[in-house]
């Protein structure tokens, strides 16, 4: 894949390597080998380990995707070539995410959590001054996504009016950006070729709890949240809360994480409970994502 274009960028721990570039960091022709296939499949019948069975012959299994970076830095000087460069290039595989993304066809895309799996290999030519790089990065899922959004939603009490519903004198009402629809409802879409998850829900307090419904799905909370606290909830190993940097799952009662599909918009419900002014959501998502 020829990738001698500005249109092709890489993006590695917020350094920015280009597909042209007489000075800096550069792309060579051979770059991002990996980046532009598709994932593994298999469609024999191997037996399942510890099981009686099969694979089912049209079963798509993947694996984890593998990319391999090379390219070249030039410079002026020496010293920066031999002080700087191979310094930084050597830390990379001490990085638990290296917060990879590609800009190709005018849109970026990126890998969840990749890192070096290998070495990374620096060769500086006679001079000092032009170095050539190869970097192996790895991530456990194959899908590409795109930059992070996020929507966010207020929910305070006021004294009348508003996108509300009423509760006694007062109202509840909610406002917000993004993909906010009406009081309390939000909705992601997902324009890629592969599902997604939310990647998480901030829920600042007061809250004496809350959920967060979508269809039949629910993720509820019960506990409270102090006024400027933020609860995190991720979907991962089946669900994490995080309140002021410990870990209160156990607080979660339910903790069922729906995807959204390949072009589908997935509206979900926010309910939080005794709710204060100050309290209200954030919700972080993938704009697409691709196999």
């Amino acid at each position: 894949m020829d990738v001698g274009t500005h249109e092709v960028k890489v993006e590695i721990a917020g350094r920015t390597m280009y597909g042209e570039r007489v000075e800096g960091w550069g792309l060579l022709p051979d770059s991002l080998a990996g980046w532009w296939d598709s994932l593994e499949s298999r469609f024999d019948e191997d037996v399942i380990p510890g099981a009686d069975g099969a694979f089912d012959v049209d079963e798509v299994l993947t694996a984890p995707r593998r990319v391999t970076v090379t390219g070249v830095v030039t410079s002026t000087s020496a010293d920066w070539s031999i002080a700087e460069v191979r310094a930084w290039l050597a830390s990379l595989v001490k990085i638990p995410d290296l917060q990879f993304r590609v800009l190709a066809g005018g849109a970026w895309l990126s890998l969840r959590n990749a890192k070096v799996r290998g070495q990374v290999f620096s060769r500086p030519d006679f001079t000092g001054k032009r170095v050539e790089f190869e970097i192996p990065v790895w991530s456990a899922d194959p899908r590409k996504y795109g930059r992070i959004r996020q929507i966010s939603m207020d929910a305070v009490v006021e004294a009348t009016g508003g996108l509300a519903f009423p509760i006694v004198d007062g109202s509840i009402g909610f406002g917000g950006t993004g993909g906010v629809l009406f009081p309390g409802v939000f909705a992601i879409t997902n324009p890629g070729t592969a599902e997604f998850y939310p990647e998480a829900f901030t829920v600042t307090g007061p809250v004496s709890g809350f959920t967060i419904q979508s269809e039949s799905w629910v993720v509820e909370y019960d506990g409270p949240i102090a006024a400027g606290q933020q609860l995190v909830i991720t979907p991962y190993a089946g669900g994490r809360a995080v309140l002021g940097g410990g870990d209160v799952s156990n607080n979660l009662l339910r903790a069922e994480w729906v995807p959204v599909a390949p072009g589908e918009t997935r509206g979900f419900l926010f309910t939080p409970t005794d709710p204060g002014p100050g309290a209200g959501i954030v919700i972080d998502y993938p704009e697409g994502s691709w196999w």
